[in-house]
């Protein structure tokens, strides 16, 4: 029971130590902090991450480029109350969540896609392209009922200057940190046919949210946005996050090394004694013979 007692103590000691480690090395500053400091700075400047643009006009006259090559001019697209989601498709946090989110609220909706509404998705990486825009629209189709019409969701990249204004007009902002991590809140935008903000929605895009502002949209009545949590996405480090890993794994297989040569010694040690009892006690016997 001793040498059990004694393998328990290493366990809970070498995790211990695990833990500190990793505690330790997570706490080292990285893209997490940075991010946190940026929106900080940002509401104290006092520039807000989504401006309330309600009732005023997305300008149908840019020019964007769809998943399959072709050219899109947002008046083309927006000729019925329209969903729009400002995004990029690698991003490594929330934008997934949200599009995941969307396809799922899209399914329980009141309204069809389609004759009532569109959605556009709209990458506001100006580095991603067709590829990109194609490979995010396989993923999240398949989320989707079978019946959902694939043209109705349109997943659109650009050029800068048409992406900051489309943006700017619906009063989104987002700050890019380094080559591949941006800042950004999210929102969904809910635009009538002739490009007035309807209503933006929060949170988790609940069907009924959306469907409220879809029948807003169809009126072009502008409608009261509920300030929910406002969610922000922003990336971690991800050379801090693998040395954590990295330190963690090492240090369990360490562990591992440690319980098996302690049982190993144990249950020699045990093996031995009971060796050596019987061999005392043939000997014993011996003699009384």
């Amino acid at each position: 029971m001793a040498g059990i007692a004694n393998i328990f103590l290493l366990l809970v000691m070498f995790l211990g130590m695990a833990a500190r480690i990793a505690w330790a090395v997570s706490e080292s500053p990285g893209l997490l902090e940075q991010s946190k400091r940026v929106i900080a700075d940002k509401s104290s400047d006092g520039d807000l991450w989504i401006e309330d643009k309600t009732g005023q006009f997305v300008p149908l006259d840019l020019e964007f480029v769809d998943e399959e090559g072709r050219p899109v001019r947002l008046g083309d697209i927006i000729d019925r109350p329209t969903l729009f989601l400002p995004i990029y498709f690698y991003c490594p946090n929330i934008c997934s969540k949200n599009l995941a989110n969307l396809a799922i609220a899209l399914n329980n909706l009141s309204v069809q896609p389609g004759r009532d509404y569109r959605v556009i998705a709209l990458s506001f990486n100006e580095e991603e392209g067709i590829q990109d825009a194609a490979r995010a629209k396989r993923n999240y189709l398949k989320i989707l009922d079978e019946g959902f019409p694939a043209g109705e969701w349109r997943f659109l990249t650009g050029k800068k200057e048409a992406i900051k204004a489309a943006t700017d007009s619906v009063g989104f902002r987002f700050k890019k940190i380094d080559d591949e991590t941006f800042i950004h809140p999210a929102a969904l935008m809910v635009i009538a046919a002739d490009g007035k903000i309807i209503r933006y929605i929060y949170g988790s895009f609940l069907a009924g949210d959306i469907d409220v502002a879809l029948y807003a949209a169809a009126s072009g009545t502008p409608a009261l946005s509920v300030r929910r949590l406002l969610d922000f996405c922003f990336n971690y480090d991800p050379n801090s996050n693998k040395s954590v890993f990295q330190t963690v794994k090492v240090v369990v297989l360490i562990l591992f090394g440690v319980i098996l040569l302690c049982l190993w010694l144990y249950y020699r040690k045990k093996g031995h004694n009971a060796e050596k009892a019987v061999t005392d006690n043939s000997t014993l016997q011996d003699k009384q013979t």
